[in-house]
């Protein structure tokens, strides 16, 4: 199985290719033009971005590295392991916080009667 930094780097670089590959048709049937700056150059600068957004994220760096983790498969199981211990502790701990109150409220209301 690839890694998550893997493959949203190969969809980022590949859809970064695409935008500057529509600009160069943009420019080859004089759509855009170098004199003027207009809203078409917007798919070519996004090109530009997708693909070095794509380096960080291979590397496992920039905004999206907590997104895309650099790990392989027994990281990430370890990592899913953890979170699973973690979910069933709080909830444990959330079970025992249930239990005192539903106690107490049953201590409260005998002491009403």
């Amino acid at each position: 199985m690839q890694r998550p930094a893997d493959a949203a780097s190969r969809l980022l670089m590949a859809t970064g290719l695409g935008l500057i590959l529509a600009a160069a048709f943009g420019m080859q049937q004089q759509m855009l033009d170098f004199d003027t700056v207009g809203v078409g150059w917007i798919i070519g600068i996004a090109g530009l971005l997708l693909i070095g957004l794509s380096i960080l994220v291979a590397r496992g760096e920039g905004p999206l590295a907590k997104a895309y983790p650099l790990e392989d498969d027994l990281e990430m199981a370890n990592r899913v392991k953890g979170d699973v211990e973690e979910t069933e502790k709080d909830s444990s701990v959330g079970n025992a916080w249930a239990k005192l109150e539903a106690t107490v409220l049953e201590q409260d209301i005998s002491e009403q009667e």
